[in-house]
């Protein structure tokens, strides 16, 4: 498996690997300009830092050939939209694991395909969406069963691996939790161990890091095994990589952004004149902020695409207000530096400021966004995020039904009195409920009345009726599945740090810094001073917040490897943790683990801990299901393989205990055949139906105990007449 995986990872893009040889001859020269402009690519892509990287990405014909078997499989379950979850039993869990670790992000291809063909497909939507939720069934109950065979491996192979299909762009691949965030599969995404894969990628347990080839890959943080007891010892330049970290920075700094903007927009700079003065050092500061993170937002879009940054209301808010910040500043410069005119200086001034304080009500609602990480407030989050796009859809049609009543009030005018102003202020002041009747009858004595009572009746009446209760209805959709969708918004959030890769992680405004300063030096250095240079820059700027995640894992890793749970005593109280396996935090699970199955001595752990203190990391290889069947196996040709499995199971243990029968006693015949019956019997167990095989070797069993019951009245009657005759005698 493992083989053919390097063999289809290694696969050039959309070429056919079965190509004649004359088709081969007469396209040399279109193969000629495709390496030309593939070279090119892989220049961008590869030696410019922090550039799009290639995802890596395994097996796309594996995942060309499931995706088919995969349909067929859920569509034989689910004929019906009443079908129940119970339909995804031990048997199709086991089918489903031996089909290879790439089962998962093909069951969640099925989920898109599915929700895509009911959009298209109304008839269908209530069969496919009940497809759709019972394949989430499916890919959590194939994750569980992975998990137990290889955690790590699960973790870093199953579920954060980018896969792809053959005909399809590598830099397209996707993990299965990036699909299911796209498709909005909260019962997979809330899955137990989905989430306790999330919190290891949110808490740097697993990082995400890039080969020489630039492609990256998940594997798990080996810091945990370090013998590490000074707080020097922790410091580490690559913890700033994890989502956890680069959240709190962020939050820390537009904190000090927003303090920042409050006062140069409070305390404009005059001069005795109350006249306006060139920007300050606070406000060129601000400004060095907002180009700080206008660099990131562009960075997201080239990293993670267009649909991934856009699919955040907090995206959509930022490109609103770093707009205006731009229009601002450009009036606010030209009124500085390049007019000399004290009328205009005047003007463009005032409207740099009335944008710079339109600004605030942006920037203050952004705020929400640092508190998203409860799950009160994100949950709020969520119901405003749908409720906006609810009231989207609406005031698309309220925008048809006052376009209709615009033109209807504006065409009852005279052609010497029509006032398009008046007509619109009148229409809107009656949407917002406060009507004007008299002007309305002063526009058409005979019709504006009667015109203008209509366009409320619709507009305050029936259409702002629909608009709240289009907004109850998602705050309790929302509110009813609370945790799922808590939980899924946490998983974008962990994400939109994950899916735009940054090796070298400078937080707004000090990526300006590397930008203009630091990524020129990768045109002459090599990639190992490059890297050794961009860790010297990182630990001058930010050894302070290095030095505080530093002591925060100290003093948290430290704890969790000395606490003893039956010495747990909290204000005289015992405090029982970890009552059962799910109850286990995934930072005790992988100090649990670890302490299990580290041994200090061995040459594997000696290497670990040597590439640890070099600020790396130990890969994880996946130790999990392996492919058993054949290549194209159906579900039902499983089944009927595991009858005949079965059946050879049962025809061993009925010989066994045949054998064993014929040479032992009576006595020990008896329980021979017990011995048989019970071996018999768990053999049964095991599969999917009791095959002919069983039954003849029951029925064996059941005919020698008649036999020896028939005996033993034979004997007894034979006694019972010896009796009688006795007595006779007597």
């Amino acid at each position: 498996m493992a083989d053919n995986e390097q063999d289809h990872e290694h696969t050039p893009l959309l070429q056919d690997q079965d190509n004649n040889d004359d088709q081969e001859h007469n396209h040399h020269s279109q193969r000629s300009h495709r390496d030309v402009v593939g070279n090119i690519r892989n220049l961008i892509e590869n030696e410019i830092p922090n550039g799009h990287h290639i995802t890596s990405a395994s097996a796309p014909r594996r995942v060309h050939a499931l995706l088919p078997r995969l349909f067929t499989l859920i569509n034989s379950l689910v004929d019906c939209a009443n079908v129940e979850d119970e339909v995804i039993t031990d048997e199709v869990v086991e089918y489903l694991c031996s089909l290879g670790q790439e089962v998962v992000y093909g069951l969640l291809r099925c989920i898109e395909t599915m929700d895509a063909e009911g959009q298209r497909d109304v008839g269908r939507k209530r069969l496919l969406d009940r497809r759709a939720e019972v394949t989430q069934v499916a890919a959590a109950a194939v994750t569980k069963a992975f998990v137990e065979k290889d955690r790590m491996g699960t973790y870093c192979h199953v579920l954060t691996r980018p896969y792809y299909a053959v005909g399809e762009e590598r830099n397209t691949a996707e993990n299965a939790i990036e699909i299911a965030i796209r498709v909005h599969a909260t019962d997979f995404i809330s899955d137990i161990e989905v989430q306790r894969c999330v919190q290891a990628l949110w808490t740097g347990l697993i990082l995400q890091v890039e080969d020489d080839e630039s492609r990256i890959r998940f594997i798990e943080y080996s810091g945990l095994r370090r013998s590490r007891h000074e707080l020097l010892d922790w410091f580490d330049i690559g913890r700033l990589n994890v989502p956890k970290y680069q959240n709190n920075m962020k939050i820390a700094l537009f904190v000090f952004f927003l303090a920042m903007y409050t006062f140069v927009v409070n305390n404009k700079p005059l001069d005795a004149d109350n006249q306006p003065q060139p920007p300050n050092i606070a406000e060129w500061l601000m400004y060095v902020f907002v180009c700080g993170y206008i660099f990131e937002e562009f960075r997201l879009i080239f990293e993670g695409g267009t649909a991934f940054f856009l699919g955040s209301i907090w995206h959509w808010i930022n490109i609103i207000s770093y707009s205006m910040f731009m229009v601002s500043f450009s009036f606010r410069f030209t009124a500085s530096y390049l007019l000399t005119e004290a009328a205009k200086i005047g003007k463009y001034n005032d409207i740099a400021y009335d944008l710079q304080a339109l600004l605030a009500v942006f920037l203050w609602v952004k705020t929400l966004s640092l508190l998203d990480g409860n799950q009160y407030f994100g949950t709020m989050v969520m119901v405003l995020q749908k409720m906006l796009k609810d009231g989207i859809m609406f005031f698309w049609l309220l925008a048809w039904v006052f376009i209709g009543f615009l033109q209807s009030m504006f065409a009852l005018q005279k052609e010497q009195d029509k006032d398009f102003g008046t007509t619109l202020s009148l229409l809107i002041r009656g949407f917002l409920q406060d009507p004007d009747w008299d002007v309305a009858v002063t526009l058409d004595a005979k019709y504006g009345f009667w015109v203008f009572a209509l366009y409320l009746f619709l507009t305050s009446i029936i259409l702002l009726n629909l608009l709240v209760a289009l907004f109850n209805s998602s705050y309790t959709n929302i509110t009813d599945s609370s945790e799922k969708e808590y939980l899924a918004l946490f998983t974008f959030k962990v994400f939109s740090y994950l899916k735009s890769p940054d090796q070298f992680p400078y937080a707004a405004p000090f990526n300006l810094i590397e930008v203009f300063f630091v990524i020129p030096f990768s045109l002459i250095l090599s990639k190992q001073n490059y890297r050794s240079l961009n860790r010297a820059v990182m630990g001058v700027l930010f050894w302070i917040p290095v030095l505080s995640i530093a002591y925060g894992e100290q003093k948290r890793y430290l704890k969790l490897s000395s606490t003893n749970d039956d010495d747990d005593i909290q204000g005289g109280r015992r405090r029982y943790r970890h009552l059962t396996l799910d109850d286990v935090s995934v930072e005790d699970l992988f100090m649990i683990e670890n302490d299990e199955d580290a041994v200090a001595d061995s040459a594997t752990t000696a290497v670990t801990i040597a590439n640890a203190e070099q600020g790396n990391i130990a890969d994880a290889v996946f130790t999990g299901w392996k492919s058993y069947g054949p290549a194209n196996e159906t579900f039902s040709d499983f089944q009927h393989r595991r009858v005949k499995e079965n059946e050879a199971r049962a025809k061993a243990a009925a010989a066994a205990a045949r054998e064993e029968a014929a040479s032992s006693s009576s006595d020990e015949e008896e329980r021979a055949d017990e011995a048989a019956v019970a071996a018999v019997a768990s053999t049964a167990s095991a599969g999917p139906a009791v095959s002919e095989a069983l039954v003849q070797a029951l029925l064996d069993s059941i005919a020698r105990m008649e036999e020896r019951q028939k005996e033993m009245e034979t004997l007894l009657k034979q006694l019972t007449v010896k009796a009688e005759e006795s007595a006779l005698e007597d």
